[in-house]
């Protein structure tokens, strides 16, 4: 097999950025009769499912203009709400449960909130909030998500990514399991540094964190890493978007938009190749 269309071309991110327009168009049609209030699930579903296609397309935008740092630090958003939407499909009410106590208490602090540094004091809200008689339900919130030592634990599930994934994948599958593998591989870490603001992240996004005789010397060589870069970022919105949707179909079966969205990624990986 040998590639019929290079990578880091604009061909390449050409056919990355119309096929995730086709998935998110497809995906975007098929989910808007999802009925967002008939239960709990449907109601995480569609609340996780909107800013991923929401998301997916703001990258879209930033790919026409090679905004790579920028189109990093959206795929972690991408990234994070298809796992929460896979989190809540494996768990069901109870994560559902959980999700809302932690919406409640955090809504509440909210309220009233002040940050100190030494010298350095900045809050707003309502005076004597711990004062207002509160329901049991939202004490109960409140307790559950507040430390023995009095902080506010901000973790709603309590689990981390690998566990995440674990889980996601022993309900939905190995194919499943290994997109997300996939996306964890490629744009977890590297999202963070940038995200972040470190220096590595800096680097990375000038090529800087490769082999020093495989890093871009001239400004053409960072456009084409840059282009080969969004293009893996694209991709791998691609195949998020695939398992969100896989994940609600396996719920709520979706058959023909299913085998119509397999048939688009087919296409998408085989027009790569040529025998």
């Amino acid at each position: 097999m040998t590639k019929k269309i290079e990578l880091g071309s604009d061909e390449y991110l050409e056919l990355a950025r119309s096929t995730l327009g086709q998935v998110i168009s497809l995906i975007s049609n098929s989910i808007s009769s999802l009925p967002s209030l008939k239960d709990d699930l449907t109601m995480s579903f569609s609340l996780m499912a909107g800013p991923v296609l929401d998301t997916s397309h703001s990258m879209l935008i930033l790919s026409n203009v090679g905004k790579m740092r920028d189109c990093y630090a959206l795929s972690r958003i991408v990234f994070d709400h298809v796992l929460n939407l896979g989190y809540f499909g494996v768990n069901g009410k109870k994560a559902v449960k959980k999700a809302l106590d932690h919406y409640h208490q955090k809504s509440f602090r909210d309220l009233e909130r002040a940050i100190e540094i030494r010298d350095l004091k900045f809050g707003i809200g309502l005076n004597d909030l711990d004062k207002v008689p509160i329901s049991k339900k939202l004490k109960e919130a409140l307790d559950y998500f507040t430390s023995n030592k009095g902080f506010e634990i901000r973790s709603w599930t309590g689990e981390n990514v690998f566990k995440k994934i674990e889980l996601i994948r022993e309900k939905y599958g190995h194919e499943i399991g290994m997109m997300l593998i996939i996306n964890l591989f490629f744009i977890y870490r590297h999202s963070s540094e940038i995200i972040h603001g470190t220096l590595f992240g800096s680097l990375f996004a000038r090529g800087m964190t490769k082999p020093e005789n495989e890093q871009p010397s001239t400004e053409s060589e960072l456009e084409t890493f840059h282009k080969t870069r969004i293009s893996f970022v694209l991709m791998c919105a691609i195949l998020l978007n695939h398992v969100m949707f896989e994940i609600i179909n396996y719920h709520y079966p979706r058959e023909a938009e299913s085998k119509e969205l397999a048939e688009l990624i087919k296409d998408f990986r085989l027009t790569l190749f040529e025998e």
